[in-house]
């Protein structure tokens, strides 16, 4: 990363931090190119529209925000970071490869046998996999206890954990949010992925969620509300969340399902989906198109676009 990268769990504002963003956005292609490659090369299915919608907000994590050592994982001081919408995991590990937690070798046996990299996060295979998940509904639980457990030992180390909004229908998200709010715990952030869809639809009609700033609110949270895919504005709510005291936090972050994917984010159906030759090629059109006009400084003044 740049010299001049400012330090962890600050705003980011465009006059002082635009080489860094720059940055971060080359990261996120990255990330996206090996989500699509994971898949390729694997022949396997993946749910692209969650895996894609996602990349900006753990981006941002590993690489300004949680004060983590890539080198020692099990690092006491460490900060923690729960993925509660566990099928969104291999983001999250083209993330942790990126920040070196493990090789990039180990893609070649993505959920395979044996592998590190299974189809949801456990945390006895992975470095820097802090909770295994996949069961929709049971991360914020686990979060909650981590921050709690926190609380009670007087560490300083913060607890963030990103959940979905049509895992927002899962009860046990209200049951962990009620004891979070309760219990005062003003060292866990919680990330909500609000792209508006669960797996099969827009939630609209369906079981929707909405009010959910008053939902979280009524619970005892903060609110804050971000652009999910805009760097500047998405560390801006996470750095007003991070200075919340009595109380979690949560930051309800505006989404697009398949983001930076153009037919990923208008697929009609369930974008659980095997990518042909053809659709693999188009992705990395799409990406290497954004990559070049990310390095020649055309995307600057459009924040909300990769």
């Amino acid at each position: 990363m740049t010299e001049n990268r400012p330090p962890l769990k600050t705003p980011l504002v465009p006059e002082r931090d635009q080489a860094f963003v720059r940055e971060l956005k080359l990261k996120a292609v990255m990330v996206r190119k090996q989500i699509v490659e994971m898949g390729h090369h694997s022949r396997i299915r993946l749910h692209y529209g969650a895996l894609m919608g996602m990349v900006e907000m753990v981006t941002l994590l590993y690489f300004h925000w949680l004060n983590v050592r890539p080198d020692d994982p099990n690092w006491p001081e460490r900060d923690r970071f729960v993925l509660s919408k566990g099928h969104g995991v291999p983001s999250l590990y083209a993330v942790l490869a990126e920040r070196g937690f493990f090789s990039k070798k180990h893609f070649d046996n993505f959920r395979r046998f044996g592998s590190i990299l299974q189809g949801h996060p456990d945390r006895l295979k992975t470095p820097g996999i802090e909770a295994s998940s996949g069961s929709l509904g049971q991360g914020l639980g686990v979060a909650c206890g981590m921050a709690l457990a926190a609380k009670l030992d007087g560490a300083s180390w913060r607890t963030y954990c990103l959940v979905g909004d049509g895992e927002c229908n899962e009860g046990s998200i209200w049951e962990a949010a009620m004891i979070a709010g309760n219990q005062h715990l003003d060292h866990l952030v919680v990330l909500v992925d609000r792209n508006r869809k669960s797996s099969y639809g827009p939630m609209a009609g369906r079981n929707d969620i909405e009010p959910l700033v008053d939902k979280w609110r009524a619970f005892g949270w903060a609110v804050f509300e971000a652009d999910g895919h805009d760097f500047y504005d998405l560390s801006q709510a996470m750095a007003r969340a991070d200075v919340v005291e009595g109380r979690p936090s949560v930051v309800i972050c505006h989404t697009i399902k398949g983001k930076g994917i153009p037919f990923v984010e208008n697929y009609p159906a369930k974008p659980n989906i095997l990518l042909t030759e053809e659709q693999y090629r188009e992705c990395l059109d799409v990406l290497n198109r954004t990559e070049e006009a990310i390095r020649s400084g055309r995307d600057e003044g459009h924040h909300d676009r990769l």
